[in-house]
């Protein structure tokens, strides 16, 4: 938990720390530039061909942490991490043009049907029939033999394949299939079936893996089934078809294991791509989404972050409050500091500021179109305190992703939907947000946070004036 002793920083709280955010020697702000790194992303090339997109960057392996170097991010096992572009200028509900929703797909799913996933064209770029694992039959194992590859996997939590003791077929380190596919031991059900390559075996094996009362003994090593270690947090952290089986199957309330394997153009045994996976589903009535549309929806639905501390923090610019937020994917701590009583106030003076440590620990400018006095953080925290009512949101454990001198920034959707989750938490009913980049608006908007206008970011507005008063852009009303 973290404490008002965490933030100590020079001249701005009064106390030292040993955490991450307090180990600091009390000194004056410096004068310097300090950009960081950043990461940007790209224009999706996905089916929808949309102008507005983001990148979801996270690390690879199954606990491992990334260490982001010259804008690309590398595990720290030797794994590249994967990116997946996501829409930001459009609804978290609303699916990409073209695919079904994945509300409509979870109620297939719950009634036992396929599902077409595909995963991003810069990925795999390829499509998977997946049905809940407690679901398969002898005749949808029949059908999924002749459209696919005919390598039936299933997706599953590692603490199911640790009850049935499957340990992954290689380790991480010596894991060189193309995506880092986290492939066990193959396996077979011991009773009950013949060879266990029958459509009927493999139906009866898959639904005994599923089964929560399942032993280890009732299977054989190996066999016809490839289990997959599904990766904590699922498609959020890993955009793959493992995952995608995993969540889609837990959202449909089934247990949480998918069947999965990969389409293929029957004519030629090539994989299908996005034009014949529409076709085909459409020609098989079935449900066709995309796995960013899946992220989009948990980023929405689920619970991301928990409210877990509050602390009166006396600081030079008067007394605020530093509320603590632990993120259920990665179990950062990412911090509000709020002045004023939020709850059901409109037109929150709001900005949304991603860790820099160098630059906000020494009070240099983040970004090479900031004022050279200060820091973004010390001036929102001094703007908020100024106005009497206010959050800066402060995520840590971040890419820095400020704007450049453009004014284009790196938008990562995860953590807006953070943000988005904390400002409901406040109580906060609407924002005026203190940014130059529309972006930010559009992401925080497509998380459901009411934006009534996009104002001049803060550090500007103090550094030119020193004034309480800010200048609002034109043109960026909230129509909601």
């Amino acid at each position: 938990m973290l404490s008002s002793s965490c933030f100590h920083r020079s001249g701005l709280i009064q106390h030292r720390s040993n955490s991450p955010l307090g180990a600091l020697v009390a000194q004056p702000a410096l004068n310097c530039a300090a950009p960081g790194v950043r990461i940007h992303g790209q224009q999706s090339s996905s089916a929808c061909k949309h102008q507005a997109s983001t990148h979801l960057l996270r690390g690879p392996a199954l606990s491992s942490w990334s260490t982001r170097t010259g804008g690309r991010i590398v595990g720290v096992q030797g794994q590249a991490s994967e990116t997946l572009n996501l829409p930001y200028d459009i609804d978290l509900e609303q699916p990409l043009p073209g695919f079904d929703s994945i509300k409509d797909a979870l109620a297939d799913l719950a009634a036992g049907k396929f599902l077409v996933v595909l995963d991003d064209e810069n990925r795999e770029n390829e499509g998977d029939l997946i049905i809940a694992a407690d679901k398969a039959t002898t005749e949808a194992m029949a059908f999924m033999v002749e459209y696919t590859s005919g390598v039936i996997c299933i997706g599953m939590e590692g603490r199911d394949l640790d009850r049935l003791r499957l340990p992954l077929m290689v380790s991480s380190a010596e894991n060189e299939e193309a995506m880092y596919t986290a492939f066990t031991v193959t396996v077979d059900l011991r009773d009950g079936i013949t060879t266990g390559i029958s459509a009927a075996d493999r139906a009866n094996t898959i639904r005994k893996l599923a089964d929560p009362s399942a032993r280890p003994e009732e299977f054989r090593r190996p066999g016809h089934i490839f289990p997959l270690r599904y990766r904590p947090g699922g498609v959020i952290v890993r955009p793959g078809h493992t995952e995608a089986s995993v969540d889609l199957s837990r959202l449909a309330g089934c247990s949480p294991a998918g069947v999965l394997c990969e389409i293929v153009n029957k004519s030629d045994g090539s994989m299908s791509r996005t034009p014949e996976l529409l076709q085909f589903a459409k020609e098989h009535g079935l449900k066709c989404i995309t796995i960013a549309d899946l992220i989009r929806y948990r980023l929405r639905h689920e619970q991301l972050v928990s409210h877990t501390s509050v602390a009166q923090l006396p600081t030079r610019h008067g007394m605020l409050t530093a509320h603590t937020f632990t993120s259920a994917i990665d179990g950062t701590e990412h911090v509000c500091f709020t002045a004023g009583e939020l709850q059901g106030r409109e037109s929150v003076l709001a900005h949304v500021h991603h860790e820099s440590m160098v630059a906000d620990l020494l009070g240099c400018a983040p970004t090479s179109n900031s004022p050279s006095t200060g820091t973004s953080l010390d001036s929102a925290l001094q703007r908020i305190s100024a106005e009497g009512h206010g959050v800066v949101i402060y995520l840590r454990n971040q890419a820095h992703k400020s704007a450049e001198s453009s004014g284009k920034a790196a938008i990562d959707l995860c953590d807006y939907a953070l943000a988005a989750q904390m400002l409901s938490a406040l109580g906060a009913k609407s924002i005026r947000l203190a940014s130059n980049t529309p972006e930010q608006m559009q992401a925080l908007r497509s998380c459901g946070v009411k934006v009534e206008a996009l104002v001049s970011p803060l550090w500007t507005s103090f550094a030119a004036n020193g004034s309480a008063h800010h200048k609002q852009l034109p043109a960026m009303h909230s129509s909601r």
